[in-house]
């Protein structure tokens, strides 16, 4: 962890976040305040469709505002090809905002689409860091999963299936300008997302804790994001959909991505990209199956600052810190078996000896994540987490 006493450090938090149940009900009146009246509104299809919630609030927003261009977002993992065509409905439109309801991958092309509405070309000529010249149209964002952080954070991820590999749109112009954490958005939400996007949120929590880069700053929304989290996904699994679990669900899963984007990714959050590109896994299923492993690896290795965690959870402070990382590790291991994350690479079709070697092999695209982690992780510790999973 970075010690702000010894070498300079940076914290950013640019986005103006409302939470409440029922909340989105109003969102006419937020965006009139800052003068957005023609907005694009891009909803998860699938959202649309099965939450009725969502429905009034987009006729709400049809009655209060002037002008509403609807899109809804049908692709769980947009391409670059796909964030192009949706570019095609707002080309000749005038707006002053995107507004996006959804789980990540609506939330990300709500940016892309900002990002194209204001500078001229395709998307993939953005992709990478720092290429968007023009400040792109704002971005507000109500997440419908409580687990990738998109509504507090800059970066648009899309796939590159040319070079089958995700790497997105990010620039610092591309912070949501206000994040709607709604109760209500989540009551249709299945168990299955619940348990994908969860164990994202906790997997951006617990890597950001333990990064290199953490900052005593970029820890209090580790340790209270892992805190929310745990004890309300535990409640989740059990079938708890009140008020109280679902707001404590969504507020964690965006401290957590405020802690992650301060921090820095690892090893599990790197491990996911090549099983989601090649293998069609929801981020957040891809990653979670390596969390539980990679935190063993570490308490094995020596690392036993997990012991801050446990200390939030649990009572039994007498026991030491190694022991406290074990039992840590154990815990977030049991949580993922209550919310049905498989335990191995095969409940995602990875079968052969080739297909391993596929996830190791493009791994190494994102090797600063590896080299986040607290103790050592290169190709050697890569091949034996992928291959305890088969």
């Amino acid at each position: 962890m970075k010690d702000y006493s010894k070498e300079n450090i940076r914290f950013i938090m640019r986005t103006e976040m409302l939470v409440g149940e029922g909340i989105a009900k109003d969102l006419s009146k937020h965006l009139k305040v800052n003068a957005w009246n023609k907005i694009g509104l891009v909803i998860d299809k699938g959202l649309f469709e099965n939450n009725q919630y969502v429905i009034n609030v987009v006729e709400n927003l049809k009655s209060n505002l002037t002008d509403v261009v609807l899109f809804l977002n049908s692709m769980p993992e947009p391409t670059y090809e796909y964030l192009d065509a949706a570019s095609e409905k707002f080309r000749n439109v005038d707006l002053d905002c995107f507004v996006a309801i959804g789980g990540g991958s609506t939330m990300d092309l709500s940016k892309g689409l900002a990002v194209l509405k204001a500078n001229k070309g395709k998307g993939i000529e953005y992709r990478g860091f720092d290429k968007v010249k023009n400040v792109p149209l704002p971005v507000v964002a109500l997440p419908s999963t409580a687990g990738t952080g998109s509504e507090v954070t800059p970066y648009a991820v899309f796939i590159d299936t040319s070079e089958k590999w995700k790497l997105g749109i990010n620039t610092e112009h591309n912070y949501p300008r206000l994040a709607v954490y709604d109760s209500k958005l989540l009551e249709s939400c299945p168990l299955k997302i619940f348990a994908s996007a969860g164990m994202d949120a906790m997997t951006h929590t617990l890597e950001s804790f333990v990064a290199k880069n953490a900052t005593p700053l970029s820890r209090i929304f580790s340790k209270k994001a892992f805190q929310l989290l745990f004890e309300n996904l535990k409640k989740i699994a059990k079938g708890d959909r009140s008020k109280e679990t679902l707001l404590n669900v969504l507020v964690g899963s965006g401290c957590a991505g405020i802690a992650l984007m301060n921090s820095g990714a690892g090893p599990a959050g790197a491990l996911s990209y090549p099983l989601g590109v090649i293998f069609d896994v929801p981020h957040g299923l891809a990653g979670s199956v390596f969390l539980p492993p990679v935190i063993k690896y570490n308490v094995k290795h020596g690392y036993c600052e997990y012991s801050e965690l446990y200390d939030l959870v649990f009572t039994d402070n007498l026991i030491s810190d190694e022991e406290k990382s074990r039992k840590f590790a154990d815990a977030i291991e049991t949580l993922s078996n209550e919310l049905g994350i498989p335990t191995d690479l095969k409940g995602f079709g990875v079968k052969t000896e080739k297909d391993l070697n596929s996830i190791i092999d493009n791994s190494t695209r994102v090797m600063t994540a590896f080299e986040q982690n607290p103790v050592k992780f290169g190709m050697e510790e890569i091949k034996k987490i992928v291959y305890s999973l088969k």
